[in-house]
């Protein structure tokens, strides 16, 4: 994948990435992502900006991310991602994380939908955007289908949707939904285990003020522990969000 496809940056691992653990903070490789999908975005003409002015938004309808290996503080990395769309309706983007000799740490899939502001109605790509980015992807993503509520689960974190929780739609960022997550493994396993996979599918928009909870669902295995989450909307029975996270346990020799 070379340019204009594929957008690549550097960037060294800050120390605000970091976990207690020493671990990189899942939630904010989301705040990474959209940066860099947003800059190339940008010089597509097809940036959140650039659509606005249309009277159109993207929204993020789906991640699938992987923590192949964690990278340590002040690392030397390379970011790609590349967009295709699939179905004339989703915007498909590709992100890896690499080491400067090219040994892949996180990978990870985004799905984006256009909708019309107005209604907030899902539109078809192709009559919105130029005909050289209406390439198929080669490989359609694999999607993360919420069929049943999440009825039974052993843990409920409370959450107050705050004012920094907001993105430029005046709704609650794609990062937050993760974080929450995250944030509502109990003790003492949120100090024992770090995610090495994370499967979000946002549902509906929250909004500020709104009071939440996050429900958990814990499932010990051979390798680790995996999590289901329903972020919801409790007076309305309304879930917003769904997140599947794969743990690994935590070593002696890990950060």
């Amino acid at each position: 994948m070379t340019a204009p496809d594929c957008f690549t940056s550097e960037l060294a691992l800050p120390y605000s990435a970091l976990n207690t653990n020493g671990r990189i903070k899942a939630d904010w490789l989301l705040n990474l992502f959209q940066d860099a999908a947003s800059h190339q975005c940008h010089g597509l003409g097809i940036s959140g900006f650039d659509m606005a002015q249309k009277g159109f938004k993207w929204v993020v309808s789906q991640y699938d991310i992987h923590i192949h290996s964690h990278p340590s503080w002040l690392s030397n990395l390379n970011l790609s991602t590349w967009r295709s769309p699939w179905k004339n309706l989703y915007e498909v983007r590709r992100f890896i994380i690499a080491k400067k000799d090219g040994q892949p740490l996180i990978s990870a899939t985004g799905i984006w939908i256009l909708i019309k502001a107005v209604n907030g109605k899902p539109v078809r790509l192709s009559p919105h955007l130029p005909d050289h980015l209406m390439q198929p992807p080669a490989e359609p993503p694999e999607l993360f289908r919420v069929s049943t509520p999440l009825t039974e689960y052993h843990h409920e974190f409370p959450i107050r949707v705050r004012f920094l929780d907001l993105d430029l739609n005046q709704h609650v960022n794609n990062r937050e939904y993760l974080r929450w997550a995250v944030e509502s493994l109990p003790e003492p396993h949120c100090f024992s285990y770090t995610p090495v996979r994370c499967k979000i599918a946002y549902l509906k928009e929250g909004l500020f003020g709104q009071d939440l909870v996050s429900r958990v669902r814990l499932e010990f295995t051979p390798t680790g522990l995996d999590t289901e989450h329903a972020i919801v909307h409790p007076e309305k029975d309304i879930e917003l969000a769904r997140i599947s996270i794969s743990w690994s346990p935590l070593t002696e020799t890990d950060p």
